[in-house]
């Protein structure tokens, strides 16, 4: 285990450079590195040394790693890559501009209690995303929890494993959304009170809350049913959470903007707005009645002439080859011609460049009439073969599918450092550059009978 014991200056997968260890926590080291293609700051993570030899362990961490590249929100910090080097998982994430809960407490701040509720929003708000996918946190506390200017917040690492494989309960549940809920009302409260966690840990226990006097009483009964949640009881859904916390902020701000990151965050704000109310419509004077009759007129005769023009020209052109141009280009061209273009569908290709024209109807030097529209298939750029290692053949085929791949040869053989059933290797490798329904084929760790 000495080849894992000082990481510092060592170049992960000939891309990650490791500068710095910055944190040292009860499962990872965490480095400041340097992405060397990207040319931009990132954070590594990888597991302690003693942990390397933990199969169930790294399996874990791999499929958490997978499905965190997967999570696009920005409450949740970016997974940006992951990868195994010398048989020790690696996970490559944003870098985060911004302190902790962990290091504001520390430095003695305490929350206010409109902060306090915007806090409240916010994690909800991320939670409820989380929920939605599947996923809970797992091991929320305020060392994963990133607090931005304008009351934002981030967490880090939803759904890693935490502790050793040897234990009873080695890892989050998945899918625990109410311990997530318990752990934030632990948090508010913990993040207001400003004392040590210890009397924090013991108020709870004894079910005795103290709080100031300026502490709104939704905000008291916001906590108190986060805390019931982990207990069966409290909220049934981080959805619910959300919901009693925005309206708590509003109980106490009624006109206060709050961005959605969902369709029915959208849809609830709309509703508040009532239907009956009749709008007053400006009454107009004749000169305007006047002004307008003759622009519309205008307008018909204008719409009626462009109309007219394509049959009284009669006149054919040539349609030009507009595959592997630029749809903004391709529209110039096709204008110049007194033609049109218009996207039908867009399509990964691994030789076309994004927003390029991978196929037309009809083809170039086909004689059409003018304001003929040309269809045309716009190029997603190529698809990227996802890092598949160490998920199960299940995960991985639902993976390739998801993405637009096709399954290809499927092959076993036993391979060292890896459970069963897991995958070993791809060919194309991870990284390579397909087209829609291009096969990729499956290494998979079988141990010889």
């Amino acid at each position: 285990m000495d080849k894992y014991m000082d990481w510092r200056g060592k170049v992960l997968r000939r891309r990650y450079r490791l500068d710095e260890r910055v944190a040292l926590g009860r499962t990872v080291e965490v480095f400041l590195g340097y992405d060397l293609v990207e040319e931009k700051e990132v954070v590594v993570k990888l597991p302690l040394p003693h942990l390397v030899s933990d199969r169930e362990y790294c399996d874990q961490f791999r499929a958490a790693a997978h499905r965190a590249t997967r999570l696009r929100h920005p409450g949740i910090v970016e997974v940006l890559d992951y990868g195994v080097e010398e048989g020790r998982p690696f996970v490559v994430q944003e870098k985060v501009e911004a302190k902790t809960l962990h290091d504001m407490l520390e430095a003695g701040k305490k929350m206010k209690p409109l902060g306090a509720l915007y806090f409240a929003v916010e994690m909800t708000r991320i939670l409820s995303y989380l929920e939605k996918q599947g996923l809970s946190h797992g091991s929320l506390d305020e060392r994963h929890i990133f607090i931005y200017p304008g009351r934002r917040a981030k967490v880090s690492d939803p759904g890693f494993p935490v502790v050793m494989g040897g234990t009873e309960n080695p890892f989050p549940v998945f899918f625990n959304i109410r311990r997530d809920i318990r752990d934030l009302g632990y948090l508010i409260y913990r993040s207001m009170a400003g004392r040590d966690k210890s009397e924090v840990l013991k108020d709870i226990r004894n079910g005795r809350l103290r709080w100031d006097r300026e502490v709104p009483p939704r905000l008291e009964r916001f906590v108190k049913l986060c805390l019931d949640t982990g207990e069966g009881r409290g909220f049934a859904s981080a959805r619910e959470a959300f919901q009693e916390a925005l309206s708590s902020l509003r109980e106490e701000i009624p006109m206060v903007a709050v961005p959605g990151d969902e369709q029915g965050e959208k849809e609830e704000m709309l509703e508040e707005v009532p239907a009956t109310v009749a709008l007053p419509l400006p009454r107009l004077r004749r000169w305007q009645i006047w002004v307008g009759s003759v622009l519309l007129g205008v307008g018909l005769i204008m719409i009626v002439f462009w109309i007219l023009s394509g049959f009284i020209g009669g006149s054919k052109v040539e349609v030009p080859n507009l595959v592997n141009v630029s749809v903004e280009e391709a529209q110039k061209i096709a204008a110049e011609r007194d033609l049109g273009v218009l996207v039908v569908g867009r399509d990964y290709d691994a030789e076309v460049k994004a927003n390029y024209i991978i196929s037309q109807d009809p083809k170039g030097g086909e004689m059409v009439k003018r304001k003929t529209v040309i269809k045309v298939l716009e190029s997603l750029g190529p698809l990227t073969v996802p890092n598949l290692v160490g998920l199960t053949l299940e995960d991985a085929r639902s993976v390739l599918e998801s993405r637009g791949f096709r399954v290809g040869e499927i092959v076993y053989k036993e391979v060292a450092g890896y459970s069963e059933n897991r995958v070993v290797e791809t060919d194309p490798p991870y990284g390579s550059k397909l087209s829609t329904g291009d096969s990729v084929r499956l290494v998979v760790n079988r141990k010889s009978p």
